[in-house]
């Protein structure tokens, strides 16, 4: 019988990767290619709720050689293809500012490159001032341990700290060379809107953090390296509740039923799907190699109109019509 070992992770609700749509997509598709659990193969999935349980997970599937590794997200799959450099690897993750390429694009590696919806051009991101017209500056947040934030970016932040003589972070401004994502500088500019960056340590620091956003004139953009660090996806969540900040989460539509403002990301469903495809060719003989990794362009998206209210947001029908699902109430959807 042959063996995959899948790493998963940036799951909410918090809920086991088996559960997930995507991961169900993904045996289907198996399933309907002749590879069918229990019989012709063996899943072994792995939640990781870290970067270290991510390189243990990793460093196990190596040793024990599975046929196939299936990751989720550009953190877990480029510390795995560093790791088991030998096993076929299966992923799909973005690349902001080409950050993890390298690795993903080793000859064991391939599968989906995400073009990051909501971000991936100015014409997609003139939604974000269109969701929020009052907000003159985008605030974004990024966790210090995550690949996202790469050396470079913690030297500039650790900088910014020591200078104000903070002992918390310091949030910079889009001007000059101060900033690490110069792309989403970039974009703030071309919407007229400015734009604010942070790198925090650990979730006790992102009360004192956000109370400096301006609610009126703010909103707060988040991807999803904040599910890592114990408690940083809550406290975003209910702080941003309590003061009234707009929070539009980048690359992950399902904090729109957890009380954020509106989430737009991939299509991980189908993501899920056409990545159970590309496993089922190498396990019949194929190679990586042999597989170019492809672009995903599709999206999902989520507004929460409980949410807008609350915030004193009313978004124009042709903007609402922009989102697949309009949550009201306490909705439960499966996470994706």
């Amino acid at each position: 019988m042959r063996r995959i070992g899948i790493i998963n992770a940036y799951t909410l609700p918090r809920m086991p990767g088996r559960e997930t749509l995507r991961m169900r997509a993904f045996v289907a598709e198996l399933a309907r290619r002749g590879w069918r659990e229990g019989k012709e193969i063996d899943i072994d999935l792995v939640d990781a709720a870290s970067a270290a349980e991510v390189e243990v997970a990793a460093r196990r599937f190596a040793a024990e050689r599975v046929d196939l590794l299936h990751t989720f997200g550009t953190p877990v799959s480029a510390a795995a293809a560093e790791i088991a450099t030998e096993i076929p690897i299966v992923y799909y993750g973005a690349h902001p500012e080409g950050i993890g390429d390298a690795a993903c694009s080793a000859p064991n590696v391939t599968g989906w490159i995400i073009d990051v919806p909501l971000t991936s051009g100015y014409k997609s991101f003139r939604l974000l001032p269109r969701l929020v017209p009052r907000a003159r500056a985008v605030w974004v947040a990024f966790y210090a341990g995550t690949r996202f934030v790469t050396p470079r970016m913690r030297a500039l932040h650790a900088a910014a700290r020591d200078a104000a003589g903070a002992d918390r972070p310091v949030w910079l401004a889009g001007s000059g060379e101060r900033i690490g994502f110069k792309t989403l500088a970039g974009l703030c500019y071309v919407v007229g809107r400015e734009y604010r960056e942070l790198v925090y340590e650990d979730a006790a620091e992102i009360p004192e953090a956000l109370a400096e956003i301006d609610p009126q004139e703010g909103v707060l953009m988040l991807y999803n390296e904040p599910f890592y660090p114990p408690g940083a996806t809550e406290a975003f969540l209910e702080v941003t509740a309590k003061l009234g900040i707009p929070l539009v989460w980048n690359n992950n539509p399902q904090t729109a039923t957890m009380g954020g403002f509106a989430g737009v990301g991939a299509d991980f469903v189908e993501l899920g799907r056409a990545s159970g495809e590309i496993a089922a060719d190498i396990l019949a003989g194929a190679k990586p190699s042999d597989i170019p990794r492809r672009v995903h362009r599709g999206r999902m998206a989520w507004i929460n109109l409980d949410a807008a209210e609350r915030l004193g947001l009313d978004p124009e029908e042709e903007v609402l019509n922009f989102f697949d699902l309009r949550v009201r109430g306490d909705a439960v959807q499966p996470c994706m």
